[in-house]
């Protein structure tokens, strides 16, 4: 009884990652997409100067407690599922895509001093369309770190029913965030709206199981008292 407050924490990081998260929105404009001309490349990364350092910081926080959150889910699903490889293979391809994106953040730094030199500008817009589109292959650690966490749910352990099949939804999305890296220029631009889509549907899924883990851990602690 005396664990069960730490635990409660513990389980509500997912809820914390994705509110962190969502405050980015109000710090920077989306980023130009795949393709986009030269000039307004430019112009976005000498503009958002300050915002971006800012936005790469409070992204950065989101994401690492989003890793918080998995390494509690790993340490509940040893207990639940302790036979099955699923939370070794959940925390490894969640730490993945953390690290992943995090090294994808600190680009913005150099971009925004390439866009105050004109010479180094066409480089700059060579480096975003591939910043952009590179960071897409994040979606594929993303899709591993869903489905593993959703297989090691049951019932029996207090998970609702329904986190697999929302899990299902959240990887269709991450399968379409794959489709600019066989097609770029296709009606799906990285950096457009499904780049922001496939970040927020995963963050947006262990936020629900967020809310459930709570709950389930607040009960467990009332039947204990």
């Amino acid at each position: 009884m005396a664990n069960r407050p730490p635990r409660v924490a513990h389980a509500a990081s997912g809820i914390v990652s994705l509110l962190i998260l969502a405050s980015t929105i109000l710090v920077l404009a989306p980023i130009p997409p795949f393709g986009s001309p030269e000039t307004e490349v430019a112009q976005f990364y000498a503009t958002h100067v300050t915002s971006g350092y800012v936005y790469q910081f409070i992204a950065g926080i989101a994401l690492m407690v989003a890793l918080w959150f998995l390494a509690y889910l790993y340490t509940r699903f040893r207990r639940e599922v302790p036979d099955s490889p699923l939370p070794v293979l959940m925390i490894a391809a969640g730490t993945a895509w953390v690290g992943f994106a995090v090294v994808y953040l600190g680009l913005f730094q150099i971009f925004s001093g390439w866009a105050r030199d004109p010479a180094t500008r066409p480089l700059l817009r060579a480096f975003s369309d591939a910043y952009v589109l590179g960071f897409m292959f994040s979606a594929v650690p993303a899709a591993v770190v869903v489905v593993a966490a959703a297989l090691c749910t049951s019932r029996s352990a207090g998970w609702p029913g329904w986190l697999r099949p929302a899990a299902a939804a959240v990887v269709v999305v991450e399968l379409l965030g794959c489709v600019p890296l066989l097609a770029p220029e296709g009606p799906l631009k990285a950096g457009g709206p499904i780049t922001y889509a496939s970040v927020f549907a995963v963050i947006g899924w262990l936020a629900v199981a967020s809310v459930a883990a709570v709950r389930s851990e607040r009960a467990k602690s009332y039947s204990e008292a």
